[in-house]
């Protein structure tokens, strides 16, 4: 359980407390819901974004963290469910219109290495064909303060030792509050 909470806060020690020197504008804090799919799976999630711009130009980075279901089919034809913590960073142009890159990984499966009850724990240093699973994506939205929303394109590994999802393209929209 340690784990959990440790996976949780994590993200959060990411946050600075202060203007990043004068340099960044004060982190923006911005809540929200996603929904990303293929043809065959989905991966529904809530969480909170951190941002922060150049005071001089709109390029800066969001550190994002969701809690979030995910239903996966593997390439035996097994459906597959459970939790994600993703958490990533984004990298961008963020205006009224804005355009970024990401990359992330699942906090959960890597406080846990994906103990989903499909091999032995014993073996979990042993596996070379379980990596942690993680996304590189690219998004492009409109924020209209207070709200913001975005369509997004990831490419997603998801594997487990005894199985790999499908499908590894996902699409998605993401829907925001800005406070």
């Amino acid at each position: 359980m340690k784990y959990l909470g440790l996976a949780l806060f994590a993200p959060l020690a990411l946050i600075p407390s202060t203007s990043f020197a004068g340099i960044y504008d004060n982190p923006n804090i911005n809540l929200f819901v996603k929904s990303e799919r293929n043809s065959t799976d989905s991966i529904t999630s809530a969480g909170v974004e951190f941002m922060a711009k150049n005071n001089n130009s709109n390029f800066g980075a969001a550190l994002t963290t969701a809690l979030g279901s995910a239903e996966v089919f593997t390439k035996k034809g097994d459906r597959e469910t459970f939790l994600t913590l993703d958490t990533g960073i984004k990298f961008g142009y963020f205006s009224d219109f804005f355009v970024y890159g990401e990359v992330g990984l699942d906090l959960i499966e890597l406080a846990f290495y994906d103990d989903r009850k499909d091999h032995d724990y014993n073996d979990r240093f042993d596996d070379d064909n379980n990596s942690i699973d993680g996304y590189v994506g690219v998004g492009i939205g409109v924020d209209s303060k207070p709200f913001r929303i975005e369509i997004y394109a990831r490419a997603r590994e998801i594997d487990s030792r005894y199985w790999e999802a499908q499908n590894h393209g996902y699409a998605g929209l993401q829907v925001s509050i800005s406070f």
